[in-house]
């Protein structure tokens, strides 16, 4: 288990990274998380040394083609900060960013607060909390070089390879739409580059939230309304972005979320 200081010492180099919008070949052995714990602490004392907002939680790795990817089979959470948010149509700079992966989502806002609580919340009643449904571009940009290529203790620290978050217009009567089979496209430049489901999603996206909610209320905090949390992609990873792409997410039935790549 990673102590204070070795903890500080590898969020203080994301920290450096990230100002910098330099990719880091590695966390150094002697500082790298071996745990979920310690990841996941790195995580949290990140975003302390930042003091960056944070606007929701997202989910990883609930598709299998990330799991193959990254050699890894279970979900993992990281935070959406504030000034990464962007409604669609966004126009995105790519000087922000360091490297670019795409993922489509799902993302949800909530009536009111999930927090934590003596035990679990059930699907029905995290159901009852969605207030809307929305399309969504999941920008990952992480800042380990050939980010896949390493360890998934480094990757969440990472804050999950966290980027950007396009997302759509909501939708309020979602219930009336059948998302576990609903069909997801990216296309870039008007052709179709990846094709999904939401059954790619942990084979639902709504447990999908529920998972995360439950995680989140645990670990102490749980999900406040008034952000979109989202829950990992519906398609495969698409890694060839260039100046001028114009993207868009196409969820059947429930919208669609656009950006443009300047």
């Amino acid at each position: 288990m990673l102590s204070e200081e070795q903890i500080d010492r590898a969020a203080q180099l994301l920290k450096s990274a990230r100002l910098a919008k330099k990719s880091i070949d590695c966390i150094p052995e002697d500082i790298r998380p071996k745990s979920i714990e310690d990841a996941y602490a790195v995580q949290s004392r990140f975003l302390g040394i930042m003091g960056w907002n944070v606007a929701g939680w997202f989910l990883a790795n609930t598709n299998i083609k990330i799991q193959e990817l990254i050699r890894y089979t279970k979900p993992f959470y990281g935070r959406r900060f504030t000034d990464l948010v962007f409604t669609s149509p966004a126009r995105i700079k790519m000087s922000e960013f360091q490297s670019i992966d795409l993922e489509c989502e799902f993302g949800f806002s909530l009536k009111h607060d999930l927090p934590k609580r003596g035990k679990d919340y059930s699907q029905a009643e995290v159901e009852e909390a969605i207030a809307t449904v929305h399309p969504v571009i999941d920008i990952v940009a992480p800042y380990l070089k050939n980010w896949t290529e390493h360890d998934i203790f480094s990757i969440i620290a990472d804050n999950g390879a966290d980027g950007a978050l396009v997302y759509g217009e909501g939708v309020s009567d979602w219930r009336d739409l059948d998302l576990i089979n609903m069909d997801v496209t990216l296309s870039v430049n008007g052709t179709i580059v990846r094709r999904g489901t939401g059954a790619d999603v942990m084979r639902d996206p709504v447990a999908a939230l529920v998972w995360i909610v439950n995680a989140r209320a645990n670990a102490g905090d749980g999900l406040r309304a008034g952000c979109v949390h989202h829950t990992g992609t519906a398609t495969a990873l698409f890694r060839d972005i260039k100046a001028g792409d114009e993207v868009v997410a196409t969820f059947n039935g429930l919208g669609a979320a656009r950006a443009k790549f300047i």
